[in-house]
């Protein structure tokens, strides 16, 4: 064999490898379908959105505002999967349908977007950001699942 198509071998490998390992950091989350985000599932010792590629993904994503944001809504929904997504659902205390947000994993592809719902002193504020698309790729579905929590 050619030293040429040994090394090309070597990298079809590496690359492979690679690709396996970014689809099991994420393969897992669905193991909390049906729990609070801030369970701790299995053997990780952390929740859902500290799992280390999510998080990573969330820093890389959201603005610092915005991810100081999330940081203070306490409140959680059980873990929901819808299709290949799974939804995440948090929330202010006492004051869910104005201050809440919306974190839509893409187990398949494996993107990322992050919906923000606020209301105050008459103003509401809608944000959406994605990991590669705009919100309006997302099922119908979930994209109303997000307006449906807003109250009235």
């Amino acid at each position: 064999m050619s030293s040429g198509f040994l090394k090309a071998l070597l990298l079809v490998t590496v690359l492979a490898c690679g690709s396996a390992r970014a689809a099991d950091a994420w393969s897992h989350l669905t193991d909390w379908d049906g729990k609070y985000p801030s369970d701790q599932v299995g053997a990780t010792k952390a929740g859902l959105l500290d799992q280390p590629a999510l998080r990573a993904a969330l820093k890389k994503l959201l603005p610092r505002a915005e991810a100081g944001t999330l940081a203070k809504l306490d409140v959680e929904a059980p873990v929901k999967k819808s299709g290949d997504y799974l939804l995440v659902n948090k929330c202010r205390p006492n004051n869910c349908a104005a201050d809440m947000a919306l974190i839509v994993i893409d187990l398949k592809t494996q993107k990322l977007w992050a919906g923000f719902f606020s209301r105050e002193d008459g103003r509401a504020s809608t944000r959406w950001y994605g990991s590669a698309d705009d919100y309006s790729v997302l099922p119908e579905d979930i994209r109303k699942e997000f307006l449906s929590r807003h109250g009235d």
